[in-house]
């Protein structure tokens, strides 16, 4: 396994003091200073994470906690168990008691003939591959409905639209578009919080984007060109089908401040020099008081054929808001786990997957211990970490 660089930040950190839920008072000012953190994470030995092999070939999984007790997740580009034609975006259920316990199942959505009903409307499946077919950038279940951010709306991968579902948990999922989109994005991941959006603020959800650079207005509208910073919008609980409920993150970590147009968004982390792929995760740590930021790049960005599923590194973050500022606690030197999938998962090389997430069912009561899910070596891949 890679060797961390651990607590390798990049500016002055203050950490808030635990906190044993997260709510709407996370708007309203800067950060109480705390005890910094001063640990890294252990990681079980690679013959101990999972890889679920029915899921072979996978990627752009997005996990989330229904209120059934189930994650639902996207899947890209691959032909899962039980699906009869390979395709580039899905959605399905993860199902188990453990982290390490987890199964797959496929679900069609909208007309379950036809894998291609994105377009139509009533899915969210679509076929092509890689920026060929619509994709899912983030799912979360708040306020009765899944939601979607659906990426690639327009050539090239860029644009994100909203999509969403009242009947999630039935055999075949109807899904409903928002009449709107934001060309300007190129990829929003839903912040996730307990299940089916426990512990959330009452009046708003987040997503995590990408942006090209530390300047202002540099949102980056691209799922693939890699970036050294993200941002953040806030969506209003009470319409997240109105647009003009959608804001971006305009202020700093001691004063979080909400805009309208994507040109005064300012970043909520910035490591220049550092080739992030732009697809992020986020999920609250209730146990912890504190969010945990995941982010997969590339160890040799000088080179140009490498790809994160096989040999990205990994980065995970802590912080007691969404907005910053942020503790490394850890991050590979290069490729993580590193080395061969395992057979059911074609042995490739085995890296840090297109993103990566710590779902917040699997995290332990203390928050010390959690189960990190990526696509690494192009597959539903499952690690357990521990902080001291």
């Amino acid at each position: 396994m890679a060797t961390p660089r651990s607590l390798r930040s990049r500016s002055p950190v203050l950490l808030s003091i635990l906190l044993a839920g997260c709510g709407d008072t996370a708007d309203e000012g800067p950060q109480e200073p705390s005890m910094a953190v001063v640990s890294t994470i252990s990681w079980d030995s690679k013959s101990q994470m999972k890889q679920v092999a029915s899921t072979k070939g996978c990627d752009s999984f997005t996990p989330t906690w229904a209120p059934d007790g189930n994650l639902y997740t996207a899947v890209g580009d691959c032909r899962p168990q039980g699906v009869p034609q390979k395709i580039g975006m899905g959605f399905g259920r993860i199902s188990g008691a453990t982290g390490y316990g987890v199964s797959f199942t496929a679900v069609p959505t909208g007309d379950p003939a036809n894998w291609d009903d994105t377009k139509v409307g009533a899915g969210v499946d679509a076929l092509g591959d890689g920026a060929a077919s619509e994709k899912v950038g983030g799912m979360l279940y708040v306020g009765g409905r899944m939601w979607h951010w659906i990426r690639n709306i327009s050539p090239g991968g860029t644009g994100v639209r909203l999509k969403s579902s009242g009947n999630y948990n039935t055999a075949s999922p109807d899904y409903t578009w928002a009449s709107w989109s934001l060309p300007d994005l190129g990829y929003a991941s839903f912040v996730q919080y307990g299940k089916g959006y426990a512990g959330g603020p009452s009046g708003y959800v987040y997503a995590v984007i990408p942006m090209r650079s530390g300047s202002t207005g540099s949102v980056s509208n691209s799922a693939y060109d890699m970036v050294p910073a993200f941002g953040l919008i806030r969506g209003s609980r009470s319409d997240l089908g109105a647009k003009g409920n959608w804001k971006y993150f305009c202020g700093s970590s001691s004063s979080p401040a909400w805009c309208s147009a994507p040109s005064a968004a300012k970043n909520i982390l910035l490591q220049s020099g550092t080739s992030f792929k732009p697809r992020a995760g986020m999920s609250w740590n209730r146990g912890l008081g504190k969010f945990m930021l995941t982010l997969v790049s590339d160890p040799t960005p000088a080179t140009t054929d490498d790809d994160t599923r096989f040999d990205g590194a990994l980065t995970v973050m802590l912080s007691s808001q969404p907005w910053g500022p942020w503790e490394t606690v850890f991050a590979s030197d290069g490729t993580w786990p590193g080395g061969t999938s395992t057979t059911g998962c074609r042995s490739t090389g085995w890296g840090s997957g297109d993103r990566a997430d710590i779902p917040t069912k699997y995290m332990s009561a203390d928050g010390k211990t959690f189960y990190l899910f990526s696509s690494g070596g192009d597959c539903l891949s499952i690690a357990r970490g521990v902080l001291p």
